[in-house]
């Protein structure tokens, strides 16, 4: 690789053989622009102008949403199980109560002598 360049060092020499004619650069702007067709402003749709406000209007719906439905479920959840503990202090006291039980058995026809062979079987 090293034997490639040195030859081509001394027969073309290290000057750049590449030229650009002098104040190329500074027209080169110019003459580009002159040749660009002129480009008319384009007209934005209705719903791209009105897109960003309705993604805006849409993510308010949703907060909206969420957190009505979050603050309704917060709100039963305290007064539900107050309601629920009071229900259950009444229904105690006629659940087991002797008469309802000897109302079911009766309705069952059940005898004490059914019961004792039901619990001497599950043992």
């Amino acid at each position: 690789m090293m034997n490639e360049e040195e030859y081509l060092n001394s027969k073309l020499g290290k000057k750049n053989p590449f030229t650009v004619p002098e104040g190329y650069f500074e027209q080169l702007t110019a003459q580009v622009m002159e040749k660009l067709p002129e480009k008319k402003p384009a007209k934005v749709a209705v719903m791209k102008r009105l897109r960003p406000w309705l993604y805006a209007a849409a993510c308010v719906c949703g907060v909206v949403f969420v957190s009505a439905v979050i603050f309704s479920n917060r709100t039963e959840g305290v007064q539900q199980p107050q309601q629920v503990a009071v229900t259950e202090q009444d229904n105690t006291n006629g659940y087991y109560s002797d008469s309802y039980i000897e109302e079911e058995a009766n309705y069952a026809m059940i005898d004490n002598q059914d019961i004792y062979s039901f619990l001497l079987a599950e043992m």
